[in-house]
């Protein structure tokens, strides 16, 4: 007869569980969520991407160069769904700043993760979207009409999120940042896309701040 092989136990480090509930109080902020609810998702995403989240045995020390490299097992996993691509993306980012002797690197850590990610697989993309963005500005022009331009080439999510990427990595004169305040607002109330929750676009904070009011109201 043959014996059951029991199931392996998959855990994250018990001192793990500590900074990660910090890491979701600091997120809470940003995403507009309880912290409870931030924890209990990340949780889920580790049960149900948990061959990929356990594959390997925690590292006893951080290294901030694995931390900031991805495999060929990290892009096979974050790639190979577009429609969960952005549960996929935090899996990996919770992955990567799991180890025995910190149990869990927190928010700067997955941040310096993102961060890497962003610049290997998306600057590309949001290069060429900034040197046009740059280029227009020489022009001059009001929002409306820099953003037109770009729309001949890009699609808003793209112009969006390369906006985004230009106020985290510079810091742009008055001028420039009020025109891209103004083309946030297009792209959100005239052009319809969706209510991004990312705390370097000013129409979400109008719209948070505003809804906030509202209530007290």
């Amino acid at each position: 007869m043959l014996a059951i092989r029991k199931r392996k136990q998959r855990k994250i480090p018990r001192n793990a569980v500590e900074p990660l509930m910090q890491t979701c109080e600091w997120l809470s902020k940003d995403w507009d969520k309880p912290a409870t609810e931030i924890f209990k998702s990340f949780l889920e995403l580790m049960t149900k991407y948990e061959d990929y989240f356990f594959s390997q045995p925690w590292p006893k020390k951080y290294d901030h160069k694995e931390a900031t490299s991805f495999t060929d097992e990290d892009d096979d996993f974050i790639l190979k769904s577009e429609e969960d691509f952005a549960d996929r993306y935090t899996t990996m980012c919770l992955k990567k700043n799991m180890c025995l002797n910190e149990g869990f690197m927190g928010y700067f850590g997955m941040f310096w993760t993102q961060k890497a990610f962003d610049e290997e697989f998306f600057g590309p993309l949001y290069k060429e979207v900034l040197e046009t963005f740059n280029s227009l500005l020489q022009e001059g022009g009001n929002a409306r009409n820099v953003l037109d331009k770009l729309k001949e080439r890009f699609s808003i999510n793209r112009i969006h999120d390369s906006l985004i990427d230009l106020l985290e990595h510079e810091y742009p004169d008055k001028v420039t940042r009020k025109l891209i305040e103004d083309m946030f607002e297009l792209l959100h109330t005239v052009e319809g896309l969706a209510s991004c929750g990312h705390s370097r676009c000013s129409w979400y904070w109008r719209q948070k701040y505003s809804s906030q009011t509202n209530h007290k109201e």
